[in-house]
């Protein structure tokens, strides 16, 4: 028997200031699939991650995590998914100003009790697999943009999340870094059994999915199956 899928969304349609972002979108995702969702800048993709995140309620349509829809869920049980069993990396990092490198790794466990001593030795684990060691003590304010993107994805991964959903997270990083960031989070991804949607507009992150959709002006155009 196939698995429940981690995300469901349905005819999910979003505008700002009258323009849609998001026509009528519908897709789902089963555990351990890897998802590029490409297109060019402006068609729409970023809007979609964050309603799949839930961060953003759609004007209509209706988004499932783990069986759940998000309309009849609080913002807290949203954070508390976030915390847990999704984890959302955006594509500048979004990192906690006032936390260091460490501390914003660390973050996660430390919102849902875990020892404090503990949580900071695992997000040291995390950094150094990242090959962000040296951002330990840094504050965010001091790190480039792909330093800021690997801290980002340490921090998504600490809680072995079953869904990490990631914009553009290699889109400040030079080729090598990236891939080897992009390894990491598909082998840890693969490891736990989790799915991993990807935002890229770069078609070599793409070709490492499973299923490519193409996003043009809001709406899905294309699909292929790729592995």
């Amino acid at each position: 028997m196939a698995e429940n899928p981690v995300l469901v969304l349905e005819n999910i349609q979003h505008a700002y200031h009258r323009t849609l972002a998001v026509q009528g979108v519908s897709l789902s995702v089963r555990p351990g699939e890897v998802l590029a969702v490409t297109g060019p800048s402006g068609c729409g993709k970023s809007t979609l991650l964050h309603v799949a995140a839930g961060l953003i309620r759609p004007q209509s349509g209706t988004a499932y995590l783990f069986g759940q829809s998000l309309a009849a869920t609080s913002d807290d049980d949203r954070a508390r998914l976030r915390r847990s069993r999704l984890s959302l990396v955006l594509q500048f990092g979004q990192l906690v100003p006032e936390l260091n490198g460490l501390d914003n790794v660390a973050l996660p466990l430390l919102l849902e009790g875990h020892d404090p001593k503990e949580a900071r030795k695992l997000a040291s684990g995390w950094l150094e697999r990242c090959g962000a060691t040296e951002l330990a003590e840094a504050e965010p304010a001091e790190m480039s943009g792909g330093q800021a993107q690997r801290v980002a994805v340490a921090r998504a991964l600490i809680t072995g999340p079953q869904l990490i959903l990631a914009d553009e997270p290699t889109g400040s990083l030079d080729s090598s870094g990236g891939r080897q960031l992009l390894d990491l989070m598909l082998t840890e991804a693969h490891k736990a059994g989790a799915a991993l949607v990807v935002v890229t507009h770069d078609n070599t992150v793409a070709a490492r999915a499973d299923r490519e959709i193409h996003l043009l002006d809001g709406v899905i155009v294309s699909e292929a199956v790729l592995a």
